[in-house]
């Protein structure tokens, strides 16, 4: 085998094996939401593939935790994005005003700090698609998609951590001796 940089192949697969485990399951989901969104419905598969990579985790308890979390705050950010461009129509100063109301509710709601981020993002994505076609039409037609593609990625990251469960945890201990040396 050909050595690069003094580093031989097989010490790379077993030095980071927890590196090798997450590259599979980025690999196989989003191949799967590729085909699904891309072939099938026509559509772009972005927002599921930021799911599929904000869900990953080997472990499905953990997977199942961040994918509830990554729904809920997205069914949050999108509702106070509607409320707010039904409410008040597609006016550039209501974007501050949205993001500020849903990042205080979802702070309020939500026990993991990392998800607080979440739903001001999906607001402003309805918000903003709202604003650029000045039509509250568009935002509800963003909510319903994003919505969509979120739930599948995440959904799809659970039966991908699932099925590599069934047959393929990394070692956790190797990640643990690497960090020793």
């Amino acid at each position: 085998m050909i050595e690069v940089r003094g580093i031989h192949p097989r010490r790379i697969l077993t030095w980071n094996r927890p590196g090798i485990h997450y590259a599979v399951r980025i690999f196989m989901g989003t191949t799967m939401l590729w085909v699904i969104l891309r072939k099938v419905a026509g559509s772009h598969a972005i927002w599921a593939v930021i799911s599929l990579i904000i869900v990953t985790e080997p472990d499905v308890t953990t997977a199942l935790a961040t994918f509830k979390s990554r729904i809920s705050n997205t069914l949050l950010g999108c509702a106070a994005g509607l409320f707010c461009l039904l409410v008040a129509g597609p006016h550039d100063w209501m974007l501050p005003v949205a993001l500020t109301v849903t990042a205080a509710i979802s702070t309020w709601l939500t026990k993991m700090e990392v998800s607080w981020r979440i739903a001001p993002i999906a607001a402003a994505i309805i918000m903003a698609s709202g604003l650029a076609a000045h039509s509250k039409a568009s935002g509800l037609e963003a909510a319903f998609q994003r919505t969509g593609e979120v739930f599948l990625g995440g959904a799809t990251a659970l039966v991908v951590a699932w099925a590599l469960s069934r047959f393929w945890m990394p070692d956790s201990t190797g990640q643990k001796q690497q960090s020793l040396n």
